[in-house]
């Protein structure tokens, strides 16, 4: 298991408290703009029962009339990526998520850069607040966390991130970064 993985992938969760979520059989799954996410990152059955739980899944994405996706994190089973594989998924994205603990001289690059222009914070519910590029939600920030869903910003750049972080309190950055595309969603 991929433990630092596992754990910015359950603070990456914990930002949508606001979002319907079920557990099934250890299986985390989040409404999200139309599909169920599924993150598979605990349980407690063999590996004969996984085929299983995926139809579980696929059940409950059907009954809420969401499409059903599976977010993997890499390096925590390559079993599961195998039977998803055999069930007709694809892998439609791949990326990494790239983590910065800004402790240390954070403050100083903060108060020595010139701080972006543009960037906001808009509050939401729940104790979280957006980051605004303008009209565009670039990330998602509850209380010293900082996850960026895309971290590849077309006009923004990491140091303005971290200048804007260190001002507006954020010790934590999170960023799914995309990778290239892989290959096109087969099913489910």
């Amino acid at each position: 298991m991929n433990e630092p993985a596992i754990r910015a992938e359950e603070q990456i969760i914990s930002l949508f408290p606001d979002r319907e979520t079920l557990i099934c059989r250890g299986w985390v799954l989040k409404r999200m703009e139309g599909w169920i996410v599924v993150y598979p990152l605990y349980y407690k059955f063999s590996d004969a029962d996984i085929p299983e739980n995926i139809r579980r899944c696929e059940e409950i994405s059907h009954q809420c009339g969401a499409g059903c996706v599976f977010r993997i994190v890499e390096h925590t089973n390559y079993h599961l990526s195998s039977i998803l594989t055999d069930s007709g998924y694809g892998l439609e994205k791949c990326g990494v998520v790239g983590e910065w603990n800004l402790t240390g001289n954070a403050g100083e690059l903060c108060v020595k850069g010139k701080m972006p222009d543009g960037l906001l914070l808009k509050n939401g519910n729940g104790g979280m607040e957006y980051v605004m590029a303008g009209e565009t939600v670039i990330g998602i920030k509850r209380q010293g966390l900082l996850f960026l869903p895309d971290g590849n910003l077309q006009d923004i750049g990491m140091e303005d991130i971290i200048r804007f972080a260190a001002a507006n309190g954020i010790v934590r950055i999170l960023a799914d970064i995309p990778g290239k595309e892989c290959r096109s969603n087969m099913g489910g």
